[in-house]
């Protein structure tokens, strides 16, 4: 089932198809009914719209021409002038209060010629500009006015001006409602409403300039106020100068055409989806029966894909396209099986091979992702196949230095070879020779890279020390050889002119590099036993003062050459040990010497001896610079030289790798220390009584 739902499987995409047609001829028939029923009930709509906008501005042309009407008749009557021209303020008060009851009239107001007001004041101080007539705002309301001039009939002049008004507010609005059917709203150019019979106020948009106003129910707006929602047109009201002073908002309500708007689609979703549902069932139900064949050789086919060459394939008699494809795939089997037998045969052997090479073999694609790892590679680098094959070969293959470069950066062209430093798995560094070529595996259409490597740490280890150690020791004979010739050089030319003293002068060079050269020799001598497997031991009892008292003596002729004194301090009363003499001797001369080079022309030597826990404890301590801790790890290996000092320093590094060796033969241990007051404290401990069978 989950094959069958899959979005790239065949049945999802019949199902679809299914569905996306009967979604659209359900749809072409429901959606044009339910478009053509709503367009013509909201053209119904706003062409009542429309018909109520021209509605309401006959009546409020009707309400300007009677209350002209009303200003000429009342204008004409005798009393009006009468009382006008005698000026009797109270009696043209009550007279003017008297027409407007009868008439129905908001404002009714009578000024002089220069517009002061004499009579009617209904709460005015003043009467109106001249342009206020017609749409006007009066005092913050929305006023319909009338002016008519007063003449004297027998005099023929103005006597003053009437001025009759409307209040554009509840009664005149819910009169233009009665007889247009819609609601009514006076609204300022801003978007303010002064007065409407809406149940619900709110703000409107502003309107900005008469210009942009909406004057065709095309141009109308759809409002909405709460739950309910209007159509709405808007019309400009001119005062007399014809300048825009308000606006007319005509409102249709329509909540019932969007209930039924909302109810008619509805309907249309509510058979679209049943029908989409009922579909849906059906052409499942069909796609599944076509489906089922299909589905029961993919099923066999992903058996295959998966490794099981012999998954049985079903047979089917109908329809004829289905019993065809399973025939070819019986066919295809039966071959696959026959190739892969062959092939198996070959790659079995050729894997054979390559697995019992010592040399590292590894293959990688163009994005530098393991393909193959051969154990010969698992045994140089730690990394087994199961963990190699997939990982990109520079996590395989990190370079002992960090830097920016990985290790593809620096392979070697085809055909070449080249020796590359890396790290194993364990963090060991190696240096491998390589050489790599490009291939296209078998079934595949992209270039791999090959490499073949073997591990040549060792090889590169010898060459550099040979190298080092020429470079050296050619230097440590030549120095203590140039020193004694130049000083029986010397002699020989001016052995008559020189005292005595000046003669010891000169010898005393030659013997300091006599004794160099014959600790040199010594440690040679004692490094090549030590790595032939022939150095060995004469053990007796002796009191160590023996080795260090012969141990000072040798090298007594550096001491004094560098004005250097040598202090000892030792516990009282220690006991004899078991070793041997010589090599003790030989391990006191080597650290002396040592503390001596490194230690500045004219600073002390000190000596400590003390028994420790049935042990004998001796230190030598020098004023010299110290030893970093990074470098004490490999300070007693052979080849490794003391880099520092006062001055420039020569050696092979033999001198504390003969001492470590020798100590360690003793059944003891050696290292070194810091001092409080600068310099280093080197020291070794051996038990007074070796253990049997050393």
């Amino acid at each position: 089932m989950k094959e069958f739902l899959s979005l790239n499987s065949f049945s999802v995409r019949l199902l679809l198809g299914f569905m996306v047609l009967i979604g659209l001829t359900t749809l072409s028939a429901g959606v044009p009914a339910y478009w053509l029923t709503r367009s013509q009930l909201e053209r119904q709509a706003w062409s009542q719209v429309a018909s109520a906008q021209v509605a309401t501005q006959s009546l409020l042309a009707a309400e300007q021409e009677r209350l002209n009407d009303q200003l000429v008749l009342f204008s004409e009557r005798p009393t009006l002038q009468q009382l006008t021209r005698s000026q009797t303020a109270d009696e043209l008060q009550l007279y003017l209060q008297d027409f407007q009851n009868q008439s129905g009239l908001d404002i009714l107001l009578l000024c002089t010629v220069d517009g002061a007001l004499l009579a009617g004041n209904n709460g005015f101080t003043r009467c109106p500009a001249a342009e206020s007539e017609g749409v006007a705002l009066l005092d913050g309301r929305p006023t319909i006015l009338a002016r008519q001039v007063v003449m004297d009939q027998q005099s023929e002049r103005p006597l003053g001006t009437a001025v009759a008004g409307r209040w554009l507010e509840n009664g005149l609005l819910q009169y233009l409602s009665a007889a247009t059917g819609t609601r009514q709203s006076i609204v300022q150019v801003d978007g303010r409403r002064l007065s409407s019979n809406f149940t619900t106020t709110g703000t409107m948009a502003p309107v900005t300039a008469v210009s942009s106003l909406p004057t065709a129910p095309d141009n109308g707006q759809v409002l909405s106020l709460g739950s309910d929602v209007y159509y709405t047109a808007y019309m400009p009201l001119t005062d007399g100068t014809g300048q825009t002073t308000l606006i007319s908002e005509v409102a249709l309500q329509v909540n019932d055409l969007v209930t039924t708007g909302n109810q008619a689609f509805t309907i249309m979703a509510i058979s679209t989806l049943t029908v989409a549902f009922l579909g849906f069932l059906v052409s499942f139900w069909f796609v599944r029966q076509v489906n089922a064949p299909l589905q029961k050789l993919t099923a066999t086919a992903e058996k295959i894909s998966q490794g099981n060459l012999v998954a049985a394939i079903p047979l089917f008699s109908s329809p004829v396209e289905i019993r065809t494809l399973a025939a070819a795939l019986h066919r295809s089997q039966a071959s696959m099986l026959s190739a892969l037998q062959e092939k198996s045969e070959v790659g079995e052997r050729l894997n054979a091979l390559v697995q019992s090479l010592v040399e590292g073999v590894v293959t990688y694609d163009a994005e530098g992702k393991v393909t193959f790892w051969s154990e010969g590679a698992h045994g140089i680098l730690g990394w087994t196949p199961a963990e190699a094959e997939g990982r990109h070969v520079n996590e395989l293959f990190p370079l002992s230095e960090d830097g920016a470069r990985d290790f593809l950066d620096f392979m070697p062209h085809a055909s070449q070879k080249k020796q590359i430093e890396v790290l194993t798995q364990s963090g060991k560094k190696v240096v491998l020779a390589m050489t790599d070529s490009q291939l296209i595996p078998p079934g595949s259409d992209t270039v791999q890279v090959a490499l073949v490597f073997r591990d040549v740490t060792e090889e590169v280890a010898v060459r550099r020390l040979r190298s080092y150690f020429l470079a050296n020791i050619s230097h440590e004979f030549r120095t203590p050889l140039s020193t004694l010739i130049a000083s029986l050089e010397l002699l020989l030319a001016e052995q008559e002119n020189y005292t005595l003293d000046e003669v010891r002068q000169l010898l005393r060079p030659s013997h300091v590099s006599l004794l160099n050269l014959q600790t040199l020799i010594d440690n040679l001598l004692e490094s090549s036993s030590i790595e032939a497997g022939q150095f060995a031991l004469r053990f007796r009892a002796f009191h160590i003062h023996e080795a260090i008292e012969n141990g000072i003596n040798i090298a007594r002729p550096l001491l004094e050459r560098r004005n250097q004194t040598l202090s000892l301090a030792e516990s009282p009363h220690l006991p004899e040990i078991e070793g041997d003499p010589a090599r003790l001797t030989q391990v006191m001369v080597n650290l002396i010497i040592n503390a001596s080079k490194y230690s500045p022309i004219g600073q002390p030597i000190e000596l400590q001896l003390a028994q420790r826990n049935e042990k004998l404890f001796v230190a030598v301590g020098d004023r010299g610079p110290g030893i970093p801790q990074a470098e004490r790890g490999n300070l007693f290996r052979s080849f490794v030289r003391l880099g520092s000092g006062d001055q420039e320093q020569y050696g092979i590094g033999l001198g504390l790798y003969v001492v470590k060796t020798i100590i360690e033969s003793h059944g003891g241990q050696v290292g070194i220390s810091d001092r409080p007051r600068g310099g280093s404290l080197f020291w070794f401990e051996i038990p007074f009584r070796q253990k049997d069978g050393v």
